[in-house]
């Protein structure tokens, strides 16, 4: 076992699982999506997350808290997230990659985003599940698009319902060689399981409720097509949340909802 690792689990035993139903969104986050190594098997990963490294890590260093999640669903089913809610100049990355590098065969690779117009939000949601929707935007309208999502976008979408909001966010520093799809994210701020339920059952058609909210920015939608990269959006007529929705999308729980 890593040397580095060793402190820090030996610190979880005294300290409790972290009980929090989600993460506090904020003006900036750190996400690393963790490529498993052959011999990691994703369910002793994610007991070693949950079970010990979060809770140790967050214990000694209660400044830079980190949360992990595990997508259900979409493009990127399976796979796990490890995220919080700081900027990388704030962020023992070289730390945390040491106690990473056992298990992922990318321990380093973190990425900072930005809440676009961060400043015109009075408060933001704590997210049980994070619904990331890599969307891309047109290098010519980038800008365009960046006033686009503070003057309409977020007064009509960042409260969407009580337990659900949709938050636009950029990428600003960590890994330097991004796809321009990773550019950008809208992510789907989402109480919980059963908050997402009410919306999109598993299974099931999406729900009456979806459809009305986001009945009244049908307009909205199309407006923001102009600005989108033709083919990476989710058309009009394939759900009540078309063009605001992308086609490559994933569900990432919180560990607090995972067993």
């Amino acid at each position: 076992m890593n040397k580095y690792i060793l402190p820090v689990l030996a610190f979880a035993s005294l300290h409790p699982i972290l009980k929090a139903q989600g993460m506090k969104m904020t003006e900036r986050i750190v996400i690393s999506h963790p490529i498993l190594k052959k011999e990691t098997k994703p369910e002793v990963f994610q007991s070693h997350l949950i079970n010990s490294l979060v809770p140790a890590w967050n214990a000694i260093h209660p400044k830079e808290n980190i949360h992990s999640f595990r997508a259900d669903r979409g493009t990127g089913k399976g796979q796990f997230l490890i995220a919080a809610g700081v900027s990388l100049d704030g962020f023992d990355v070289i730390r945390l990659s040491w106690v990473l590098t056992d298990f992922v065969n990318n321990p380093e690779t973190f990425t900072e985003y930005q809440l676009i117009g961060a400043n015109h939000f009075k408060s933001l949601p704590i997210a049980g599940i994070l619904g990331i929707h890599y969307i891309q935007v047109r290098p010519d309208r980038a800008a365009d698009f960046e006033k686009f999502v503070v003057d309409k976008l977020h007064p009509a979408l960042g409260q969407l319902l009580p337990d659900m909001q949709m938050l636009y966010y950029k990428a600003i520093a960590g890994e330097s060689k991004l796809p321009s799809e990773h550019n950008y994210l809208t992510i789907f701020t989402i109480e919980s399981p059963d908050a997402r339920h009410k919306y999109w059952p598993e299974g099931a058609p999406e729900t009456e409720i979806l459809k009305q909210a986001f009945k009244p920015f049908t307009g909205l939608a199309l407006e923001l097509k102009d600005y989108l990269v033709e083919g990476f959006y989710l058309l009009p007529g394939n759900g009540a949340a078309a063009i605001f929705e992308s086609r490559k999308w994933t569900d990432f729980i919180h560990q607090s909802f995972l067993k």
